[in-house]
């Protein structure tokens, strides 16, 4: 072959890999990197293999100002396991999608499935391009949705908002099973501001849309928020490292780790932690903390939902999915956001086979006029549906309150879970019991010489009638334990469903 064939190959795609300086320069004055400097923080070390870069706009006044046509794309590795990427380049005009770049995204998501590997978004993009979308050109728009539907539950599917990326490429963070949006730059919405503008006529700003604080607090759109672009990227990494390649294998295990549970400190900071009154408020993180390896959790949401914590960790080296109870927020109670917190949480562990972990001390769902328009019973029905179709290893600590449909909620006993057992300051019933007393006994205590005295005795019966001790003695629960001892049967659980969980993947292959 002529060399000078061989030359113009070379210098075609330099042109497509070609940075545009003033624009690099714009994304530096807002603490940017660019696409390519992206996927390499996000990829291990020079294995990237990009696909397209020799595309380009196929609108004839574009050709020449599309490198790549604004998308980079291909596939690399993380820790060792092949996952595809699209990163936006937003020093191609602007970030704004063409149909080529589209092309080429569908391209990675279609290998993703057909590969089974995970799919990466790393998003800063503007609205589709106005000359190539116009007018009936509309009708072609949407194949992301298919796309990122039939990945749904088969390959992890995780975004990145690193930029102004409403629109289209909110829809894509929505679907995913893991979205993490930077401090300060990235932003994701229906539209951004200029679209409101023409629409409703009102001026606002990208933060005040969705901006990383509404995204994280307000609306649960957000799991994570980074307060660089680096830290975004490396929760990336670190929570495909609970996820195994796609729904026909187990996750990874990793060399299992220490907890500081296992110490005599430990174990006595543990005891510190716990309250013996039912009101005292502890911080759950703090307790989850001790018992799990090496202290570490990835948190799911952080701020959206506080009456639960949702988090990745592992036990022996296996990962799980924790769903615990907060009681520094509200006593624990579950609410709207709580809910679809929860439920979220535990359909992506059951779709990529991380056994749940759940640690209840929820003294119920929040009642009252104002919640009941947030269509409470639907909500907390579904999240008892996404408990009941769980099909992982389940298992159940029962901390202090488990009342009412928050305890089946929490994998209580009528959802038949692998294990359960209860801390001695454990009590079980179908509502509060000050609630209990005043329906069940407002009568005979108004009607007793002392009332104060016979709603205390009744209090008491209550009590002892609630306890872990006489859940154990009618067997509805499988013992009382020292909390101390919680790592220990969550170690001894999860090695007594592993037989029937590699019988399901016996041909698998390990990553």
């Amino acid at each position: 072959m002529k060399s000078e064939i061989l030359e113009e190959l070379k210098s075609r795609r330099a042109t497509g890999r070609a940075p545009n300086a003033a624009a690099i320069d714009k994304l530096r004055t807002q603490g940017k990197l660019t696409a390519r400097e992206r996927i390499a923080q996000l990829l291990d070390a020079d294995s990237f293999v990009e696909l397209g870069v020799l595309a380009r706009s196929s609108h004839p006044s574009l050709a020449d100002r599309t490198p790549a046509d604004g998308i980079v794309v291909g596939h690399g590795t993380i820790d060792g396991r092949i996952v595809y990427v699209a990163a936006d380049d937003n020093t191609v005009m602007g970030g704004t999608r063409g149909k080529v770049g589209e092309l080429k995204i569908a391209r990675a998501r279609a290998a993703a499935l057909a590969h089974r590997k995970p799919f990466i978004a790393l998003m800063e993009a503007g609205a589709a391009r106005v000359q190539e979308s116009f007018g009936a050109m509309a009708a072609t728009m949407g194949a992301r949705f298919g796309d990122h539907f039939r990945m749904s539950g088969q390959v992890p599917q995780v975004a990145a908002i690193l930029g102004p990326a409403f629109g289209g490429p909110s829809f894509t963070a929505a679907q995913s099973d893991f979205t993490t949006i930077a401090r300060d730059t990235g932003f994701m919405g229906m539209s951004g501001p200029i679209v409101v503008k023409v629409g409703i006529g009102q001026e606002v700003s990208s933060e005040s849309l969705g901006g990383s604080e509404i995204c994280a607090v307000d609306t649960g759109q957000a799991d994570h928020v980074g307060d660089t672009e680096a830290e975004c990227l490396a929760e990336i990494r670190r929570f495909l490292s609970f996820l195994p390649s796609h729904s026909g294998e187990l996750p990874p295990r990793a060399a299992p780790k220490p907890a500081a549970v296992d110490t005599p400190e430990g174990r006595e900071k543990l005891a510190t932690l716990i309250p013996d009154l039912a009101r005292q408020a502890y911080d759950m993180r703090k307790v989850l903390g001790l018992i799990v390896d090496g202290g570490e959790l990835l948190h799911y949401r952080p701020r959206y939902g506080v009456g639960v914590v949702t988090a990745f960790a592992r036990f022996g080296g296996q990962p799980v999915g924790i769903v615990a109870s907060n009681p520094m927020a509200r006593g624990g109670v579950l609410d709207e956001r709580s809910a679809q917190k929860a439920r979220k949480f535990i359909d992506t562990c059951d779709a990529f086979h991380l056994p749940l972990v759940f640690v209840c001390d929820a003294p119920g769902f929040l009642v009252g006029p104002d919640i009941e328009k947030h269509r409470m019973v639907s909500l907390a029905s579904r999240l008892l549906n996404s408990v009941a179709a769980a099909s992982v290893p389940r298992i159940t600590i029962v901390a202090r309150k488990a009342i009412g449909l928050a305890y089946i909620a929490f994998c209580g006993r009528s959802m038949n879970p692998d294990t359960i057992v209860a801390w001695p300051t454990a009590h079980f019933d179908v509502m509060g019991p000050e609630a209990g007393v005043e329906i069940v006994h407002a009568k005979a205590i108004a009607a007793a010489p002392d009332p104060v005295q016979r709603k205390a005795e009744i209090m008491e019966q209550l009590r002892e009638q609630s306890s872990a001790y006489r859940a154990a003695e009618m067997g509805l629960i499988d013992d009382v334990i020292d909390p101390g001892e919680t790592r220990q049967v969550i170690l001894q659980s999860l090695a007594k469903c592993e037989a029937a969980r590699q019988a399901k993947f016996k041909h698998r292959i390990d990553p």
